[in-house]
């Protein structure tokens, strides 16, 4: 089951309602929350659950046990046993079968012989809810997050349905309080906002899938095919997708929690009108990048801002955020090019400019297509299939027939939708709150309706469920 799915609004509904109708009998809120929450993932794969119970159990002691130990020397190794298990698994899931791959291509490369048979079912959303139980236990190892002393409390937060397969990576002071307190009922304007951010995030999604169907794959299946022009078009395209498809995602999870009365921080702001590299990362992701910074950035050693370190901590710390998005080369080049931008700004002293003026636009036109050119190395699987591509655009060839205006036009809107004034979007959302409830129901069917059947087909998967 997905956001996507024909089953997940009723889902969605069954578990509010039972969230609620139990709000007053103890602890019963969390033992709905943490069975409908097992119950969703288990529809991906039943057997995801034993991993994502052994991550919840061995984190939750962990905690308990860094709050109860004052030896810094143990403390040390209780934290080492965390990372070395969640790591662990979290590589045995998403990079077992690069590594194998490799060292057959290696072995046979050298004229031995090497068949590793055994591959690994990839286990959607361990990267997400890997890193929300790691920061627990190091938020409790630096003494800034008290022990949870609820394991049900702890698996509700770890395996919360909204954020699970693909974020918004939720820190434990976030999230645990608003679990640990007694579910209270909604006001009519949080369950507006809840019901415009899931609408939102429905039509974000019915765009970017239009964009994939109509442009994107074509273009980028067959790549030969077209003029220069209109793989630019494609890559702009896109751009225009991955924001649509993630940020789209993040909605409807941070709608799905608004109706459970959870409020959860957002994960995009207007990403695409940054003015430099290190403004974007504030803008995308912001889960994901803080995140980086707050738990492996600053955890690592050379912090003279005179000596190189800096600079080169950048460049491992995105590094591996690449990788934390895939097993593929591809991934690892593109998280070091966005360390590499970073360190540039941080060396020329970049700082994000005025919100209007010669400077900011001309930066955020630089950071964009530093973005979408680099976006490349997620839509290919292969080093060299981005390298055809860029080939390919360098010939020049002009003409963009094979374009349709439709998709051409929505990629135009979306990317022009950045420099909406931010107010835009509060006064667009008081307006749908303050539809009477009938007039929200009925948006959010013809729109349902409406999204089907300009997309043709079944929706496609979330992006980063891949990832």
């Amino acid at each position: 089951m997905s956001f996507t799915s024909t089953f997940y609004l009723p889902f969605l509904a069954l578990a509010v309602v039972a969230w609620f109708a139990v709000r007053r009998w103890g602890r019963a809120p969390l033992v709905v929350l943490s069975v409908s929450s097992l119950a969703f993932y288990a529809t991906w794969n039943p057997l995801y659950c034993l991993a994502l119970l052994g991550t919840v159990s061995l984190d939750w002691w962990v905690g308990r046990r860094l709050g109860a130990t004052p030896d810094p020397r143990a403390r040390k190794r209780l934290v080492v046993l965390s990372l070395v298990y969640n790591l662990g698994t979290l590589a045995g899931f998403k990079y077992f079968n690069l590594l194998a791959d490799t060292a057959q291509a290696a072995v046979r490369g050298a004229g031995g012989e090497l068949d590793i048979p055994l591959r690994i079912v990839f286990a959607v959303g361990i990267s997400f809810y890997t890193f929300q139980s790691l920061s627990y236990v190091i938020d409790v190892y630096r003494g800034d997050q008290a022990p949870c002393g609820s394991w049900l409390e702890y698996l509700s937060f770890v395996a919360f349905f909204p954020t699970l397969l693909a974020g918004p990576i939720t820190r434990a002071e976030t999230l645990l309080p608003q679990l640990a307190r007694q579910p209270r009922a909604l006001s009519d304007e949080q369950t507006g906002q809840a019901f415009f951010l899931l609408a939102l995030g429905f039509a974000k999604k019915g765009a970017a899938d239009y964009l994939a169907l109509n442009l994107v794959n074509r273009v980028f299946d067959l790549p030969a095919m077209y003029s220069s022009a209109e793989i630019l078009a494609g890559i702009y395209g896109y751009a225009a997708q991955i924001y649509l498809d993630f940020s789209g995602y993040s909605d409807i999870a941070i709608g799905s929690a608004l109706l459970l009365g959870i409020h959860l921080k957002d994960n995009f702001n207007f990403p695409y009108r940054a003015s430099d590299l290190a403004e974007f990362w504030r803008r995308w992701h912001i889960s994901l990048s803080t995140w980086l910074r707050d738990y492996l950035f600053f955890a690592l050693p050379g912090k003279d801002p005179r000596t190189p370190w800096p600079y080169l901590n950048l460049v491992i710390t995105f590094a591996i955020g690449g990788l934390w998005h895939g097993a593929a080369w591809t991934f690892l080049v593109w998280g070091a090019l966005h360390g590499i931008g970073l360190a540039a700004v941080r060396l020329l002293g970049g700082r994000p400019g005025p919100k209007t003026g010669r400077r900011t636009l001309g930066g955020a036109v630089l950071t964009f297509h530093f973005v979408a050119f680099s976006w490349l190395l997620f839509r290919c699987e292969t080093l060299g299939e981005a390298g055809s591509i860029l080939a390919l655009l360098a010939r020049g060839t002009p003409g963009v027939g094979n374009v349709p205006l439709a998709a051409g036009l929505l990629v135009i809107v979306v990317l022009a939708s950045q420099w909406l004034p931010e107010g835009w979007f509060g006064r667009a959302q008081r307006a749908f709150v303050e539809l009477p409830a009938l007039g929200q129901v009925a948006c959010l069917l013809a729109l349902a309706v409406a999204l089907r059947l300009a997309a043709g087909s079944a929706p496609s998967p979330f992006i980063y469920f891949s990832y």
